[in-house]
């Protein structure tokens, strides 16, 4: 599944097949992010939240991602980031 996408660092952790639709459940390997203001490697998770996203097909069926989007909080520049 990870290969189908081609989406280097991006993990496949589910599936579900309804109909003609293929949903599949991704999240990213990383557990950190960059701060854009400072530029600091966060390890402090803020928010985790999921949506949906639709992708290209793969032959007849429809393909939806659920994103596990998940926001930081830096020490240094005190802002929430994705």
């Amino acid at each position: 599944m990870i290969s189908i996408l081609n989406l280097p660092g991006v993990i496949v952790e589910d599936y579900k097949q309804t109909g003609e639709t293929l949903i599949l459940v991704i999240k990213s390997q990383k557990t950190t992010a960059s701060c854009p203001v400072c530029s600091e490697c966060s390890h402090h998770l803020h928010q985790d939240y999921r949506y949906i996203v639709r992708d290209l097909p793969i032959g007849n069926r429809e393909v939806m991602l659920r994103v596990n989007g998940r926001r930081f909080k830096c020490k240094n520049g005190r802002q929430p980031f994705n």
